[in-house]
């Protein structure tokens, strides 16, 4: 008779939103800053669209560029140069990490936002997701899209 009484509880937490966290970004050579959920909430916000398994799916959440110059990071007309040879590890809770260069997530060189995303398709991400996803606006597919997003890393490039 608990079994599927427990089975009932697992799944219900697996639809539910996740809680929201505290996101920490740290830029080498400097002090971190710790966003809080209504840092992000009041950066500039925007969507990001791609397809998984044939469906389009659009994300929505802070603009991730807004989260890096939060915590000092170069950004627009003076990202060249040294500036440019810095990469951007973010790392989900599950302990998936992916790069990208911090020239692509900024403005000035490419139309398409990355985001820290809070909601997918106009709901709140559930805890299989979130409470935040790093989505890049464009990517034809979501394998650089981390899911669970604990902290963002930027650092020069060895």
């Amino acid at each position: 008779m608990r079994f599927p009484l427990v089975l009932t509880a697992v799944l219900a937490l697996a639809w539910t939103p996740a809680l929201a966290q505290d996101i920490k970004v740290t830029v080498v050579g400097r002090d971190s800053v710790v966003l809080t959920p209504a840092d992000l909430k009041a950066l500039p916000r925007a969507k990001a669209t791609f397809t998984a398994h044939g469906h389009p799916i659009t994300y929505e959440g802070a603009v991730l560029n807004a989260a890096l110059l939060k915590a000092g990071v170069v950004s627009g007309d003076r990202l060249m140069g040294r500036y440019l040879n810095q990469v951007v590890v973010a790392k989900g809770a599950d302990g998936f990490t992916a790069t990208y260069s911090l020239g692509e997530t900024d403005p000035i060189y490419r139309t398409n936002p990355v985001i820290i995303a809070d909601s997918k398709d106009g709901q709140p991400l559930d805890a299989k997701e979130g409470p935040y996803r790093l989505v890049v606006d464009g990517d034809l597919r979501p394998g650089r899209s981390v899911r669970m997003l604990a902290s963002v890393e930027v650092k020069p490039v060895p």
